[in-house]
């Protein structure tokens, strides 16, 4: 594996980037073009409930079981910044609770990894958004630098540098940098239309109604009778 370290890397302005807090990954997904694939394997979770991560990506292309890589990068991370750790998805422990109280110390907004982490009745105390594949004991070594803010694969996504990671209880989405405030843009769009269905839910609409599904059934010649036999 041939390393390769770059200290920083471009990313949208911060204003950009705050936004997406208040948007839902579910909201965020639906506002991407079909053409990007951009959300991380449904295997990668959070650690606990009710967190929320939105921040730019530094990535970390981590040897096999060994996250000396990881340690660098942190080092490396200004505050707001989201470490995205692509680890193979192995058993070797990628991060734990004392790396947590390190990063939170920080300001790193969180960590997504495509591996192991360990120690997460602490981490899930401390309230610091750590998203996983796996929960394991096993350590790892430290013995094997691997490259830190290069594209990355992490859970069977590409990841830039920079690039908005915007993860909660329904999973993490990779928003490319050069798309984000189009992206941003529409999400806040849905989530006024959001806004529009629930006010008229109130009014005893239907969804059936309000989004015309009447047409779909139509179309596809469902026959409706007034009462089950």
């Amino acid at each position: 594996m041939t390393s390769i370290v770059y200290r920083d890397f471009p990313k949208l302005p911060r204003e950009i980037i705050d936004a997406f807090k208040d948007l839902g990954a579910s909201t965020v997904y639906e506002s991407i073009s079909k053409e990007y694939r951009c959300v991380m394997d449904p295997e990668i979770k959070p650690i606990a409930q009710d967190v929320k991560l939105v921040g730019p990506a530094l990535t970390v292309n981590s040897y096999p079981a060994d996250n000396v890589t990881v340690h660098r990068a942190m080092a490396l991370a200004k505050p707001g910044d989201v470490i995205v750790i692509a680890a193979s998805g192995l058993l070797g422990v990628m991060w734990g609770g004392l790396m947590s109280y390190q990063a939170k110390r920080q300001g790193i907004a969180g960590v997504v990894v495509d591996g192991s982490v360990r120690d997460v009745a602490e981490i899930r105390r401390m309230g610091f958004p750590v998203f996983a594949r796996h929960v394991s004991p096993i350590g790892s070594s430290k013995m094997h630098p691997g490259s830190i803010n290069v594209p990355v694969i992490c859970g069977g996504v590409l990841v830039k540098p920079g690039d908005v990671i915007v993860g909660d209880d329904d999973g993490v989405v990779v928003v490319p940098r050069e798309i984000a405030a189009e992206v941003l843009q529409r999400a806040k769009q849905r989530e006024e239309r959001e806004r529009e269905s629930r006010r008229l839910y109130d009014q005893g609409k239907t969804s059936y109604e309000i989004y015309g599904f009447e047409k779909v059934f139509r179309e596809k010649g469902v026959q409706e009778f007034p009462m089950a036999p």
